[in-house]
């Protein structure tokens, strides 16, 4: 197992390959009582360590995000994606505009709407693991189950 605090350019183009074409993530914020509470939601654009969602500026997530740290999980099979950041809430009408689409207008109308904003998270730190394919990841709880040998967990990295 691979735990290593300053990623290499290797475990650096692993994490953007894992997230690469990623579309929804658990985000996960805390609520006015102080408890995590987490809800899907799409990713409308990603840049580097930059995640923009659209919300409507009084929905929970947009409230509960906005200056405050949040976390945004991805699983996908065996590979499984941690990453806590600081949100932000964007109102520009242009880049609304260049994010909007139609899913957007049937759930929340018009981009020019000020209740209609974006919501950015900027990634602080991210942590993965990667356990390889389905197939691998089956194969080798088979043979741990054979032969009482723990399974590889593949590649961890914070």
């Amino acid at each position: 197992m691979d735990n290593q605090q300053t990623p290499s350019t290797e475990h650096l183009d692993n994490f953007n390959g894992l997230v690469k074409n990623q579309r929804f993530v658990m985000f996960t914020t805390r609520s006015t009582e102080g408890k995590l509470v987490s809800r899907p939601m799409t990713i409308a654009e990603r840049e580097n360590d930059l995640f923009r969602f659209v919300t409507q500026d009084d929905n929970d997530v947009a409230t509960q995000s906005d200056g405050q740290q949040v976390n945004l999980s991805i699983m996908d099979g065996s590979t499984y994606v941690s990453m806590s950041g600081t949100g932000r809430i964007e109102r520009s009408v242009a880049k609304k505009q260049e994010l909007w689409n139609r899913i957007q207008e049937a759930y929340a109308g018009d981009a020019e709407d000020p209740s209609n904003v974006i919501l950015e998270v900027t990634v602080e730190t991210a942590e993965y693991w990667d356990g390889g394919s389905q197939v691998a990841a089956l194969l080798g709880l088979a043979k741990a189950a054979v032969t009482g040998e723990r399974p590889n967990d593949g590649e961890h990295l914070t």
